[in-house]
């Protein structure tokens, strides 16, 4: 199919980052396999969804520490940078993360996913039953005619393996025991499909599947489809920033205030 077809042409470029890379300094290797993977998910994902490297917080001032790929709102939802080619985001306008690896062995893997925990470990704010978030400043809410079962948002948490000496069955395990991955992906090999998803649900003899892997030459295009599937049913959820301007208010020193009733 044409569209399968476009995915994969573009996915090339992917390959001559991973082979072609100049840089001998396993960083450098990285951030430039990193650049890669962000400027072909720019390609190929709708505008409304950014993606850099960079850090992610919370409310409480909790650090996810360097995230490889943040999958970020890059319309309605703050994301500050100082110039670079780097981000910091609130939590609140993140999706998930994608971490990338080079060459993942079992030392590796341990490491995404541990680093995959801590960004999930961020809280962020929370669904309210019969509101819906059309945007992450902008909601429904239920009313005595009409009611909404609310709104959905799950962290959507990937890592993309350049190659790998990992056998698939050791994959699943290490996946089935974080349970806090939804894509691994090896390009030109498989895509590792994680938990259960209410996005997307693929059935085998009635029963909803997860914790499978897909062997594919096609691998990148699944991963790509995957991602669009899963955040198109997601909403981010806006921070309240009225409480963060009445405290910045009261915690501050208040000249010429007038009162009114």
């Amino acid at each position: 199919m044409a569209y399968t077809t476009i995915l994969q042409k573009l996915s090339e470029n992917l390959t001559t980052a991973y082979n072609n890379t100049i840089f001998r300094h396993g960083g450098n290797m990285g951030d430039t396999r990193e650049k890669a993977i962000i400027d072909y998910l720019c390609r190929v994902m709708p505008h409304r969804y950014g993606f850099k490297s960079g850090e992610v917080f919370d409310e409480a001032d909790t650090s996810s520490g360097q995230v490889d790929v943040i999958v970020f709102d890059n319309l309605f939802s703050a994301v500050f940078t100082d110039g670079t080619d780097k981000v910091l985001a609130p939590v609140e306008s993140t999706y998930g993360v994608v971490s990338v690896k080079s060459q993942m062995g079992i030392k590796e893997l341990d490491n995404a996913l541990e680093g995959v925990k801590k960004y999930d470990s961020l809280r962020r704010p929370q669904p309210q039953k019969g509101v819906v978030q059309l945007l992450p400043d902008f909601a429904l809410f239920s009313s005595d005619t009409i009611t909404f079962e609310g709104t959905h948002q799950k962290n959507i948490n990937c890592i993309f393996a350049f190659d790998t000496n990992v056998a698939q069955s050791t994959i699943i395990k290490r996946m089935m025991e974080a349970d806090c991955l939804d894509l691994l992906v090896v390009p030109g090999k498989f895509c590792a499909v994680g938990r259960l998803r209410p996005e997307l649900r693929v059935s085998s003899d009635g029963r909803h599947m997860s914790y499978y892997i897909v062997n594919s030459e096609k691998a990148v295009s699944l991963f790509v489809i995957m991602l669009q599937v899963y955040l198109s049913g997601n909403h981010l959820i806006g921070r309240d920033l009225t409480n963060l301007a009445e405290w910045i208010v009261q915690t501050g020193k208040v000249i010429g205030s007038r009162s009114r009733l």
